[in-house]
C-alpha cells in the first residue's frame, strides 16, 4: 500500500545547524541564498539573474563521501530507515536478482524528507526566522515543509498550477504556503521574484549540496543491506537522489552500477549530459511529474557527469506499466516517478547483467487518487 502523509506526527527540532560544524556540515551563511544555476535562467529569459548567478563553478567535488554520512548523522534520528523488498515475479520479468529500496515508505511518501531535513537543520537562526522558499511539483515541497515545520520555520512551495491535488493538500498539512504558476516551465521567475521581495532561503530541489547529501543516505542503506549488489536504478528528475545515491555508492564501490531513468518527455538531465551544460525544459510531458524537473542544476549535473554511468529514457507506457506490475506482483502502490526504475529493468533499457543482484530505488508513493483510477 502507499505511504501516508500528515501534520499530527511532527514535533519541532530545537537544535540549530551552527552545531554541525564538526559534523560533514554544509555552510549556509547567506540569509537569501541565490539560485546557482545560471545556464537555466538564461534560457528562462533572465538575463540579470543568470549574470549574478554564475560567479563560481560547481564541481563534483562539492559534496562529499563525509557530507553524506553527516547527513545521515543529523537526519536519520527523525526519519524512517527505508526497506528492500524483494518480488520473485518481479526478478523474472525482470531477468535480474531485484531489490525494490522502497522510499514510498519515507516519511512524506518519499525519499525528498532526507534532503529537505538535512538542509532545514543547517539553517542558520537568521535564516530560519525569515523562512525557506522552493518550487516543486510536489515532492520535494511536500519535503521542506516537513522539514519546516520540524524546525519551526516558515515554507514557501511554488507549483504547477495543475499540480497533484493530494501533493498540495500534503504540503498544506505540514503548514507550507502553495502558489502557483501558469506551469512548470514558467515557475522560475516568480519563484525568484518573490523569494528577492520576502528574503527567503532558497532550498533547491536537486542542486544544492545540502539536499544531495541527505539523498545520498538512500545509496547508504542499499550497500549495507544489499551488499553485494551490481546495479542500482535511480528515478531522475532534477537529479538530486541519483547525485546523492551515485557519490555515496561509488566512493564506498566504485564497481556498482548507477543508472538514471528519464521519461522521454522530461529528459533534461539527459539532455544537459548530451550538451555539457544545465539546460532549461522549454516543454514538459510526461505522467511522472515527480520527474518533471524545469531545468538541470549546475551541481548536480556535476555530480551525475562523474559518477554516473548511464541515463535511459523511458516511455510514459512503459512507466504505467511498470507501476501496474508492482502494485500487482510486490503489494505496493507508487506514483508513476516512483515506478520508472522498473520500468527501465521490465525493458532491458537499464543494461544490467542477466541473474545480476540489482536494486531499483521506488522514490515515491504519492500518487493522485483520480489519475489512479485512469492508470489502473
Amino acid at each position: 500500500m502507499s505511504a501516508s502523509h500528515g501534520s499530527g506526527e511532527e514535533s519541532t527540532i530545537v537544535s540549530s545547524g551552527a552545531s554541525d560544524a564538526n559534523n560533514g556540515a554544509i555552510a549556509r551563511n547567506q540569509p537569501s541564498q541565490q539560485v546557482d544555476l545560471a545556464a537555466a535562467a538564461e534560457h528562462l529569459g533572465l538575463d540579470r539573474l543568470a549574470e549574478e548567478a554564475a560567479p563560481a563553478a560547481a564541481s563534483w567535488s562539492d559534496v562529499t563521501l563525509d557530507t553524506v554520512l553527516g547527513a545521515r548523522e543529523r537526519i536519520m534520528p527523525h526519519l524512517r530507515r527505508t526497506p528492500v523488498l524483494t518480488s520473485s515475479a518481479l526478478s523474472h520479468l525482470t531477468g535480474c536478482d531485484l531489490g525494490l529500496k522502497a522510499e514510498l515508505f519515507q516519511r512524506t511518501g518519499s525519499f525528498k524528507a532526507r534532503g529537505a531535513l538535512n538542509a532545514a537543520l543547517l539553517l542558520s537562526p537568521e535564516q530560519r526566522a525569515r523562512g525557506v522558499i522552493t518550487l516543486s511539483a510536489g515532492n520535494h515541497g511536500i519535503g521542506l515543509s516537513f522539514a519546516a515545520s520540524m524546525v519551526g520555520t516558515r515554507a514557501v512551495i511554488f507549483m504547477p498550477h495543475n499540480a497533484v491535488p493530494t501533493k498540495v493538500e500534503a504540503i498544506r498539512a505540514y503548514g507550507g504556503e502553495a502558489h502557483y504558476a501558469p506551469s512548470m516551465e514558467e515557475i522560475f521567475p516568480l519563484m525568484e521574484s518573490y523569494q528577492r521581495e520576502h528574503g527567503l532561503t532558497f532550498v533547491s530541489p536537486f542542486s544544492d549540496p545540502a539536499i544531495i547529501a541527505g539523498q545520498g543516505t538512500v545509496g547508504l542503506e542499499i550497500l549495507e543491506d544489499v551488499p553485494d549488489v551490481e546495479t542500482i536504478v535511480v528515478p531522475v528528475g532534477g537529479g538530486g537522489l541519483i547525485s546523492g545515491v551515485a557519490l555515496a555508492v561509488k566512493s564506498l564501490r566504485p564497481d556498482v552500477r548507477v543508472v538514471g531513468v528519464e521519461p522521454e518527455g522530461a529528459n533534461i538531465v539527459k539532455r544537459s549530459l548530451e550538451s555539457g551544460k544545465p539546460e532549461a525544459a522549454m516543454t514538459i510531458s510526461t505522467i511522472a511529474d515527480g520527474l518533471a524537473a524545469p531545468f538541470a542544476g549546475e551541481l548536480s549535473q556535476a555530480v551525475i557527469e562523474h559518477y554516473v554511468d548511464d541515463v535511459v529514457l523511458v516511455t510514459d507506457d512503459e512507466i504505467v506499466q511498470a507501476l501496474r506490475l508492482v502494485l500487482e506482483r510486490a503489494k505496493v502502490l507508487v506514483e508513476p516517478a516512483g515506478a520508472a526504475s522498473v520500468a527501465a529493468l521490465l525493458t532491458g533499457k537499464a543494461g544490467v547483467r542477466t541473474g545480476g543482484k540489482t536494486v531499483a530505488v521506488l522514490s515515491g508513493g504519492n500518487v493522485d487518487r483520480a489519475k489512479l483510477k485512469t492508470l489502473l
